[in-house]
């Protein structure tokens, strides 16, 4: 769902100095308003971490389009060096007649990940398949997103850092985090709103096409505390801007 590509990438870059995080996202569409709206929660230890997100479709138009969609996502792992490693994670989906799990399971030892989907209409499975990818990675790709500030060292110096992340089948996982050079980052100051202190920005590739957006370019606010504080996908014709804006 293209909905879930760009809710789950900007649960966030958080903090892991907190036992228990919970972070409240609404995302808008354009001059549709309110579409869905995300609850996450992640509990850490000094050996493991949970991390557990909801996303709830809102509206009569919001629900025609995706089916009354509903998900929830979970990744479970280990900390190692001071950066989460996924071990599993859990991809569960409920659309119209249909429900979906995808689950992804990292051998870290092989460097290998297997991902086994089931897929359900009006409760009789029609689909069960489980196979190797062709890539590998450590993170899914929400944890990648909270690995982010130990991989990016000078958060105000314009690079480029690529990233393979478990959960994004396409390109073999690719993902690329740009730290904007001036140009740029002017006009995601321009999008992502008010500017707090400390607050740096970055642009997200997904190399993939999210409605007009021809690569799926995501531009974001990450604020003092190491959480997404608005997030905005642009060039979308017909509604406007996808934005997810932290409560």
């Amino acid at each position: 769902m293209t909905l879930r590509l760009i809710v789950i990438l900007i649960f966030s870059i958080a903090t892991l100095n907190a036992k228990t995080i919970y972070i409240n996202y609404s995302v808008e569409f354009g001059i549709v308003g309110e579409v869905a709206k995300i609850e996450a929660t992640l509990t850490t230890n000094k050996q493991k971490y949970i991390l557990d997100s909801n996303v709830s479709v809102l509206g009569y138009i919001a629900n025609k389009v995706t089916g009354n969609l509903r998900e929830r996502h979970t990744s479970k792992g280990h900390i190692e060096n001071g950066l989460l490693v996924t071990d599993r994670y859990e991809m569960i989906e409920f659309y119209g007649k249909y429900k979906r799990i995808t689950v992804y399971t990292a051998n870290h030892k092989n460097k290998t990940v297997t991902r086994h989907i089931r897929k359900w209409k009006t409760g009789k499975k029609v689909i069960d398949t489980k196979r190797v990818l062709n890539y590998y990675g450590s993170e899914d790709m929400i944890v990648l997103f909270l690995n982010l500030p130990q991989y990016i060292e000078d958060k105000h110096k314009s690079r480029t850092y690529k990233f393979s992340a478990i959960g994004i089948d396409h390109k073999k996982g690719r993902r690329d985090v740009i730290i904007p050079a001036p140009k740029l980052l002017k006009k995601i100051k321009v999008l992502t709103g008010k500017e707090g202190k400390d607050d740096w920005y970055s642009r997200v590739v997904l190399y993939r096409k999210v409605y007009h957006s021809e690569k799926g370019e995501l531009d974001i606010r990450i604020g003092k505390e190491g959480i997404v504080e608005q997030a905005v996908l642009k060039d979308l014709i017909f509604f406007g801007d996808i934005r997810i804006i932290r409560q």
